[in-house]
């Protein structure tokens, strides 16, 4: 599931997403904390730490 069709993905600190980790397939949630310089990443955290992740691994989260 890629989020809710035609949602938008707000890049911006303390924005919710969900994000695809390179080691796994479970899509999990966070918030985001800030972008890389070339803002390609966004680091983002969540209950099991701080991680850099590419933009093309953000998705909106799902309402709820």
């Amino acid at each position: 599931m890629n989020g809710r069709p035609g949602a938008r993905l707000d890049l911006r600190r303390g924005a919710r997403v969900r994000y695809l980790p390179v080691h796994t397939t479970e899509w999990r949630e966070g918030k985001l904390v800030r972008s890389s310089p070339n803002d390609e990443e966004w680091l983002v955290e969540n209950q099991l730490g701080r991680f850099w992740i590419h933009v093309t691994r953000l998705r909106p989260t799902e309402e709820r």
